[in-house]
Protein backbone atom coordinates (compact mmCIF):
# COMPACT_ATOMS: atom_id res chain seq x y z
CA UNK A 1 0.00 0.00 0.00
CA UNK A 2 2.80 2.33 0.80
CA UNK A 3 3.82 2.83 -3.05
CA UNK A 4 0.61 3.29 -4.65
CA UNK A 5 -0.33 5.88 -0.96
CA UNK A 6 3.05 7.56 -2.39
CA UNK A 7 2.51 7.65 -5.97
CA UNK A 8 -1.37 9.15 -5.67
CA UNK A 9 0.08 11.87 -2.95
CA UNK A 10 2.83 12.64 -6.02
CA UNK A 11 0.44 13.14 -8.23
CA UNK A 12 -1.67 15.66 -6.23
CA UNK A 13 1.59 17.51 -6.32
CA UNK A 14 1.12 17.56 -9.78
CA UNK A 15 -2.16 19.84 -9.49
CA UNK A 16 -0.28 22.61 -8.41
CA UNK A 17 0.88 22.59 -12.62
CA UNK A 18 -2.49 24.16 -13.61
CA UNK A 19 -2.44 26.50 -10.68
CA UNK A 20 0.70 27.92 -10.08
CA UNK A 21 0.55 30.47 -7.55
CA UNK A 22 3.60 32.68 -9.16
CA UNK A 23 1.00 34.82 -10.56
CA UNK A 24 4.20 35.96 -13.97
CA UNK A 25 4.09 32.67 -14.49
CA UNK A 26 0.74 31.23 -15.14
CA UNK A 27 0.07 28.59 -17.67
CA UNK A 28 -1.10 29.91 -21.04
CA UNK A 29 -5.13 28.24 -20.85
CA UNK A 30 -4.42 25.40 -23.64
CA UNK A 31 -1.39 24.33 -21.80
CA UNK A 32 -3.66 24.33 -18.59
CA UNK A 33 -6.01 22.11 -20.24
CA UNK A 34 -3.28 19.50 -21.12
CA UNK A 35 -1.52 19.48 -17.92
CA UNK A 36 -5.10 19.03 -16.46
CA UNK A 37 -5.80 16.16 -18.94
CA UNK A 38 -2.46 14.92 -17.89
CA UNK A 39 -2.84 14.95 -14.42
CA UNK A 40 -5.81 13.32 -14.98
CA UNK A 41 -4.65 10.59 -16.66
CA UNK A 42 -2.22 9.53 -14.10
CA UNK A 43 -4.74 9.08 -11.43
CA UNK A 44 -6.89 7.32 -13.71
CA UNK A 45 -3.62 5.06 -14.60
CA UNK A 46 -4.16 5.89 -18.05
CA UNK A 47 -0.28 6.49 -18.51
CA UNK A 48 -0.83 6.88 -22.73
CA UNK A 49 -3.40 9.91 -21.97
CA UNK A 50 -1.01 11.10 -19.27
CA UNK A 51 2.14 11.43 -21.35
CA UNK A 52 0.56 12.71 -24.55
CA UNK A 53 -0.78 15.74 -22.38
CA UNK A 54 2.48 16.00 -20.84
CA UNK A 55 4.28 16.49 -24.06
CA UNK A 56 2.33 18.96 -25.15
CA UNK A 57 3.17 20.71 -22.53
CA UNK A 58 6.76 20.41 -22.57
CA UNK A 59 6.14 21.61 -26.59
CA UNK A 60 4.50 25.04 -25.43
CA UNK A 61 6.41 25.96 -22.23
CA UNK A 62 9.84 23.90 -22.60
CA UNK A 63 11.30 23.89 -18.98
CA UNK A 64 8.37 24.61 -16.98
CA UNK A 65 9.13 22.71 -13.24
CA UNK A 66 5.43 20.87 -13.65
CA UNK A 67 6.09 19.65 -17.13
CA UNK A 68 9.27 17.74 -15.73
CA UNK A 69 7.93 16.85 -12.46
CA UNK A 70 4.57 15.44 -14.40
CA UNK A 71 6.83 13.47 -16.76
CA UNK A 72 9.20 12.03 -13.69
CA UNK A 73 5.84 11.26 -12.02
CA UNK A 74 4.79 9.29 -15.31
CA UNK A 75 7.82 7.48 -15.34
CA UNK A 76 8.03 6.65 -12.25
CA UNK A 77 4.13 5.15 -11.90
CA UNK A 78 4.35 3.12 -14.61
CA UNK A 79 7.17 1.38 -13.31
CA UNK A 80 5.32 0.97 -9.90
CA UNK A 81 2.32 -0.01 -11.16
CA UNK A 82 1.67 -0.52 -14.70
CA UNK A 83 5.04 -3.07 -14.42
CA UNK A 84 4.21 -3.59 -10.47
CA UNK A 85 8.11 -3.30 -10.20
CA UNK A 86 8.92 -6.51 -12.40
CA UNK A 87 10.83 -4.78 -15.48
CA UNK A 88 14.38 -3.45 -15.12
CA UNK A 89 14.26 -1.71 -18.55
CA UNK A 90 11.24 0.45 -17.10
CA UNK A 91 13.36 1.52 -13.96
CA UNK A 92 16.12 2.36 -15.80
CA UNK A 93 13.71 4.69 -17.92
CA UNK A 94 12.47 5.91 -14.71
CA UNK A 95 15.79 6.93 -13.44
CA UNK A 96 17.19 8.85 -16.80
CA UNK A 97 13.99 10.64 -16.75
CA UNK A 98 14.16 11.62 -13.55
CA UNK A 99 17.55 12.77 -13.69
CA UNK A 100 16.69 14.88 -16.79
CA UNK A 101 13.78 16.13 -14.69
CA UNK A 102 16.13 17.61 -12.11
CA UNK A 103 18.25 19.00 -14.12
CA UNK A 104 15.27 20.73 -16.07
CA UNK A 105 14.19 22.58 -13.11
CA UNK A 106 17.42 23.85 -12.46
CA UNK A 107 17.44 25.49 -15.76
CA UNK A 108 14.52 27.05 -14.64
CA UNK A 109 15.41 28.50 -11.24
CA UNK A 110 18.13 30.01 -13.00
CA UNK A 111 15.98 32.11 -15.10
CA UNK A 112 13.41 32.75 -12.40
CA UNK A 113 14.71 32.33 -8.99
CA UNK A 114 12.24 33.51 -7.05
CA UNK A 115 9.37 31.06 -8.33
CA UNK A 116 8.26 28.70 -5.08
CA UNK A 117 6.71 26.57 -7.38
CA UNK A 118 10.21 25.56 -8.68
CA UNK A 119 11.72 25.05 -5.24
CA UNK A 120 8.39 22.83 -4.72
CA UNK A 121 8.71 20.72 -7.49
CA UNK A 122 12.43 20.02 -7.74
CA UNK A 123 11.74 19.09 -3.82
CA UNK A 124 9.61 16.76 -4.78
CA UNK A 125 11.51 15.22 -7.36
CA UNK A 126 14.90 15.08 -4.46
CA UNK A 127 12.33 13.04 -2.31
CA UNK A 128 11.11 10.85 -5.05
CA UNK A 129 14.70 9.93 -5.27
CA UNK A 130 15.43 9.71 -1.18
CA UNK A 131 12.16 7.35 -1.18
CA UNK A 132 13.40 5.42 -4.07
CA UNK A 133 17.23 4.86 -3.14
CA UNK A 134 15.93 4.01 -0.14
CA UNK A 135 13.47 1.41 -0.80
CA UNK A 136 16.87 0.10 -2.57
CA UNK A 137 19.04 0.64 0.39
CA UNK A 138 21.42 3.13 -0.98
CA UNK A 139 21.25 4.73 1.80
CA UNK A 140 23.77 6.88 1.66
CA UNK A 141 22.76 8.62 -1.91
CA UNK A 142 18.79 8.58 -0.06
CA UNK A 143 20.23 10.76 2.81
CA UNK A 144 21.57 13.32 0.74
CA UNK A 145 18.50 13.57 -1.86
CA UNK A 146 16.68 13.94 1.24
CA UNK A 147 18.23 17.03 2.50
CA UNK A 148 17.86 18.19 -0.75
CA UNK A 149 14.33 17.85 -1.05
CA UNK A 150 13.52 19.52 2.58
CA UNK A 151 16.26 22.40 1.83
CA UNK A 152 14.23 23.11 -1.35
CA UNK A 153 10.96 22.71 0.06
CA UNK A 154 11.96 25.49 2.94
CA UNK A 155 13.27 27.60 0.31
CA UNK A 156 9.72 27.54 -0.95
CA UNK A 157 8.38 28.05 2.44
CA UNK A 158 10.65 30.89 2.36
CA UNK A 159 9.85 32.78 -0.97
CA UNK A 160 5.56 32.36 0.11
CA UNK A 161 4.96 31.55 3.73
CA UNK A 162 1.28 30.82 3.44
CA UNK A 163 2.61 27.95 0.35
CA UNK A 164 1.21 25.53 3.09
CA UNK A 165 1.45 22.90 0.78
CA UNK A 166 5.37 22.54 1.36
CA UNK A 167 4.58 21.27 4.80
CA UNK A 168 2.93 18.19 3.14
CA UNK A 169 6.82 17.08 2.10
CA UNK A 170 8.24 18.73 5.61
CA UNK A 171 5.88 16.04 7.39
CA UNK A 172 6.71 13.61 5.24
CA UNK A 173 10.12 13.87 6.39
CA UNK A 174 10.31 14.85 10.16
CA UNK A 175 7.71 11.61 10.19
CA UNK A 176 10.31 9.24 8.23
CA UNK A 177 13.55 10.16 9.43
CA UNK A 178 11.65 9.91 13.24
CA UNK A 179 10.53 6.34 12.56
CA UNK A 180 13.55 4.80 10.83
CA UNK A 181 13.56 1.00 10.78
CA UNK A 182 16.15 -0.46 12.96
CA UNK A 183 18.51 -1.97 9.94
CA UNK A 184 19.73 1.77 9.44
CA UNK A 185 19.57 3.82 13.28
CA UNK A 186 23.48 3.19 13.00
CA UNK A 187 23.70 5.10 9.69
CA UNK A 188 21.28 7.72 11.47
CA UNK A 189 23.35 8.33 14.29
CA UNK A 190 26.60 8.87 11.69
CA UNK A 191 25.16 11.18 9.13
CA UNK A 192 22.62 13.05 11.73
CA UNK A 193 19.42 12.33 10.61
CA UNK A 194 16.70 13.54 12.97
CA UNK A 195 12.91 13.62 12.70
CA UNK A 196 9.99 14.20 14.61
CA UNK A 197 6.87 11.62 14.48
CA UNK A 198 4.61 14.37 15.92
CA UNK A 199 6.02 17.45 14.47
CA UNK A 200 5.14 15.20 10.84
CA UNK A 201 1.93 14.19 11.48
CA UNK A 202 1.01 17.85 13.03
CA UNK A 203 2.32 19.08 9.69
CA UNK A 204 0.72 16.67 7.49
CA UNK A 205 -2.00 17.69 9.32
CA UNK A 206 -1.86 21.21 8.27
CA UNK A 207 -1.48 20.50 4.52
CA UNK A 208 -4.66 18.20 4.51
CA UNK A 209 -6.15 21.44 6.22
CA UNK A 210 -4.95 24.20 4.30
CA UNK A 211 -2.77 22.73 1.19
CA UNK A 212 -4.48 24.44 -1.81
CA UNK A 213 -2.41 21.03 -3.71
CA UNK A 214 -1.71 18.12 -1.53
CA UNK A 215 -4.95 18.28 0.59
CA UNK A 216 -5.34 15.13 -0.87
CA UNK A 217 -1.83 14.07 -0.29
CA UNK A 218 -1.71 14.29 2.73
CA UNK A 219 -5.28 12.24 3.80
CA UNK A 220 -3.03 9.33 1.71
CA UNK A 221 -0.03 9.29 3.74
CA UNK A 222 -2.23 9.93 7.21
CA UNK A 223 -3.57 7.02 5.97
CA UNK A 224 -1.10 4.81 5.66
CA UNK A 225 0.75 5.98 9.01
CA UNK A 226 -2.72 5.58 10.77
CA UNK A 227 -2.62 1.72 9.29
CA UNK A 228 0.61 1.40 10.71
CA UNK A 229 -0.12 -1.26 13.86
CA UNK A 230 2.94 -0.22 15.84
CA UNK A 231 2.57 3.18 15.32
CA UNK A 232 0.58 5.28 18.20
CA UNK A 233 -1.25 7.09 15.36
CA UNK A 234 -2.79 4.20 14.29
CA UNK A 235 -6.44 4.82 13.51
CA UNK A 236 -7.87 2.72 10.63
CA UNK A 237 -11.73 3.87 11.01
CA UNK A 238 -9.85 7.40 10.04
CA UNK A 239 -8.08 6.18 7.39
CA UNK A 240 -10.92 4.35 6.11
CA UNK A 241 -13.33 7.63 6.58
CA UNK A 242 -10.31 9.29 4.11
CA UNK A 243 -9.99 6.67 1.31
CA UNK A 244 -13.83 7.56 0.91
CA UNK A 245 -13.59 10.58 0.70
CA UNK A 246 -10.90 10.30 -1.83
CA UNK A 247 -12.26 7.74 -3.99
CA UNK A 248 -15.60 9.63 -4.15
CA UNK A 249 -13.13 12.03 -5.86
CA UNK A 250 -11.17 9.87 -8.22
CA UNK A 251 -13.93 7.22 -8.83
CA UNK A 252 -12.25 6.09 -12.14
CA UNK A 253 -8.31 4.72 -10.12
CA UNK A 254 -8.56 1.15 -9.14
CA UNK A 255 -6.12 1.34 -6.85
CA UNK A 256 -8.16 3.97 -4.73
CA UNK A 257 -10.21 1.20 -4.77
CA UNK A 258 -7.73 -1.31 -3.47
CA UNK A 259 -6.56 0.79 -0.60
CA UNK A 260 -10.48 1.38 0.30
CA UNK A 261 -10.13 -2.82 0.67
CA UNK A 262 -6.91 -2.82 2.53
CA UNK A 263 -8.62 0.01 4.66
CA UNK A 264 -11.68 -2.67 4.98
CA UNK A 265 -9.70 -5.08 6.10
CA UNK A 266 -8.09 -3.23 9.06
CA UNK A 267 -11.16 -2.47 10.03
CA UNK A 268 -11.71 -6.30 10.45
CA UNK A 269 -15.06 -5.68 8.02
CA UNK A 270 -13.90 -9.10 6.37
CA UNK A 271 -17.19 -9.43 4.30
CA UNK A 272 -17.12 -6.43 2.73
CA UNK A 273 -13.15 -6.90 1.33
CA UNK A 274 -14.65 -10.03 0.34
CA UNK A 275 -17.22 -8.41 -1.81
CA UNK A 276 -15.18 -5.39 -3.08
CA UNK A 277 -12.47 -7.88 -3.79
CA UNK A 278 -14.78 -10.00 -5.74
CA UNK A 279 -16.33 -6.82 -7.59
CA UNK A 280 -12.34 -5.71 -7.83
CA UNK A 281 -11.43 -8.93 -9.69
CA UNK A 282 -14.55 -8.67 -12.31
CA UNK A 283 -14.26 -5.07 -13.31
CA UNK A 284 -10.60 -6.76 -14.13
CA UNK A 285 -10.72 -7.08 -18.52
CA UNK A 286 -14.26 -5.20 -18.37
CA UNK A 287 -13.08 -2.41 -16.95
CA UNK A 288 -10.06 -0.51 -19.48
CA UNK A 289 -8.01 0.66 -16.13
CA UNK A 290 -8.37 -2.96 -13.80
CA UNK A 291 -5.93 -4.62 -15.68
CA UNK A 292 -4.91 -8.35 -15.71
CA UNK A 293 -1.35 -7.17 -13.63
CA UNK A 294 -4.03 -7.09 -10.47
CA UNK A 295 -5.49 -9.96 -10.54
CA UNK A 296 -2.95 -11.09 -7.69
CA UNK A 297 -4.17 -8.47 -5.32
CA UNK A 298 -7.64 -9.45 -5.69
CA UNK A 299 -6.94 -13.34 -4.42
CA UNK A 300 -4.64 -11.35 -2.08
CA UNK A 301 -7.58 -9.99 -0.56
CA UNK A 302 -9.51 -12.93 -0.99
CA UNK A 303 -7.44 -15.31 0.37
CA UNK A 304 -5.82 -13.52 2.80
CA UNK A 305 -9.38 -12.85 4.62
CA UNK A 306 -9.88 -16.51 4.31
CA UNK A 307 -7.12 -16.99 6.68
CA UNK A 308 -7.96 -13.88 9.02
CA UNK A 309 -11.53 -16.13 9.39
CA UNK A 310 -9.41 -19.54 9.82
CA UNK A 311 -10.85 -21.28 6.50
CA UNK A 312 -7.61 -22.43 5.33
CA UNK A 313 -8.62 -24.97 3.08
CA UNK A 314 -10.58 -22.36 1.40
CA UNK A 315 -8.28 -19.45 1.37
CA UNK A 316 -6.14 -22.49 -0.38
CA UNK A 317 -8.42 -23.05 -2.97
CA UNK A 318 -8.48 -19.00 -3.44
CA UNK A 319 -4.66 -18.46 -3.96
CA UNK A 320 -3.92 -21.69 -6.17
CA UNK A 321 -6.89 -19.93 -8.28
CA UNK A 322 -5.14 -16.96 -8.68
CA UNK A 323 -2.00 -18.65 -9.33
CA UNK A 324 -3.60 -20.45 -12.23
CA UNK A 325 -5.44 -17.13 -13.19
CA UNK A 326 -1.95 -15.37 -13.61
CA UNK A 327 -0.09 -18.36 -15.17
CA UNK A 328 0.70 -16.19 -18.54
CA UNK A 329 2.07 -13.59 -16.35
CA UNK A 330 5.48 -12.51 -15.06
CA UNK A 331 4.74 -12.76 -11.19
CA UNK A 332 4.08 -9.94 -9.91
CA UNK A 333 5.46 -8.41 -6.67
CA UNK A 334 1.76 -9.11 -5.64
CA UNK A 335 1.45 -12.29 -7.14
CA UNK A 336 4.92 -13.98 -5.15
CA UNK A 337 3.41 -12.62 -1.88
CA UNK A 338 0.07 -14.89 -2.93
CA UNK A 339 3.32 -18.07 -3.22
CA UNK A 340 4.21 -17.13 -0.18
CA UNK A 341 1.09 -16.87 1.49
CA UNK A 342 0.15 -20.38 0.10
CA UNK A 343 3.20 -21.99 1.61
CA UNK A 344 1.45 -20.80 4.97
CA UNK A 345 -1.40 -22.25 4.20
CA UNK A 346 0.10 -25.58 3.16
CA UNK A 347 1.84 -25.20 6.72
CA UNK A 348 -1.20 -25.04 8.14
CA UNK A 349 -3.01 -28.19 6.52
CA UNK A 350 0.31 -29.89 7.74
CA UNK A 351 1.49 -30.01 4.05
CA UNK A 352 5.17 -29.35 4.38
CA UNK A 353 6.73 -30.65 1.86
CA UNK A 354 4.24 -28.14 -0.75
CA UNK A 355 4.92 -25.66 1.73
CA UNK A 356 8.75 -25.75 1.16
CA UNK A 357 8.54 -25.67 -2.32
CA UNK A 358 6.64 -22.64 -2.06
CA UNK A 359 9.54 -21.12 -0.18
CA UNK A 360 11.85 -21.77 -2.67
CA UNK A 361 9.65 -20.80 -5.38
CA UNK A 362 10.11 -17.18 -4.14
CA UNK A 363 13.25 -17.46 -3.62
CA UNK A 364 14.30 -18.43 -7.09
CA UNK A 365 13.71 -14.47 -7.48
CA UNK A 366 15.84 -11.68 -7.33
CA UNK A 367 14.78 -10.25 -4.01
CA UNK A 368 13.70 -6.86 -5.19
CA UNK A 369 10.17 -7.27 -3.06
CA UNK A 370 12.15 -8.07 0.42
CA UNK A 371 10.36 -11.45 0.69
CA UNK A 372 14.01 -13.61 0.98
CA UNK A 373 14.15 -13.44 4.71
CA UNK A 374 10.80 -14.47 5.96
CA UNK A 375 10.84 -17.07 3.00
CA UNK A 376 14.24 -18.54 4.39
CA UNK A 377 12.84 -18.44 7.98
CA UNK A 378 9.73 -20.41 6.79
CA UNK A 379 11.64 -23.18 4.80
CA UNK A 380 13.83 -23.68 8.33
CA UNK A 381 10.49 -22.92 10.92
CA UNK A 382 7.09 -23.79 9.86
CA UNK A 383 4.73 -21.19 9.29
CA UNK A 384 2.31 -21.69 12.95
CA UNK A 385 -0.87 -19.66 13.26
CA UNK A 386 -0.51 -16.65 15.87
CA UNK A 387 -2.21 -17.24 19.50
CA UNK A 388 -3.76 -13.85 18.42
CA UNK A 389 -5.16 -15.78 15.20
CA UNK A 390 -4.29 -12.14 13.76
CA UNK A 391 -2.32 -13.12 9.95
CA UNK A 392 -1.04 -9.50 10.00
CA UNK A 393 -1.62 -6.69 7.32
CA UNK A 394 -3.02 -7.31 4.27
CA UNK A 395 -0.43 -5.79 1.87
CA UNK A 396 2.85 -7.60 1.75
CA UNK A 397 4.86 -5.17 4.38
CA UNK A 398 7.92 -6.97 4.63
Amino acid sequence: MKRFLRLAAACVLMLSAVLPSYAELTLPPDVMYYATEGINGVYSLDFDTAQKNIEKVFADYPDHPFAHFGNAMIAWSRYEYEYELSDDRQRKVFEQILDDSIAGIKRWIKKYPDDPNAYMGIGALYGLRAMFTMRNRSWITAYFSGRKAIKNLEKSLELDPTYYDAYFGLGIYQYYAGTLPSVIKILAKIVAIKGDPDEGVAQLNLARQKAHFTSDSAKLILIEIQNTRTSKYYAPQKSLEYIRQLRAKYPKNPLMHYVEIICLYETAHYDEVSAQAQQFLQLIGKDPFYKDIYISRAYTALGTVQMQKGNFQAARELFETGREAIKNQEPSRWGVWNELRLGQVYDVLGERGKAQKQYRYVLSFKDKWGFDDLAKKLLQTPYEVPASKDMGPLPPTI
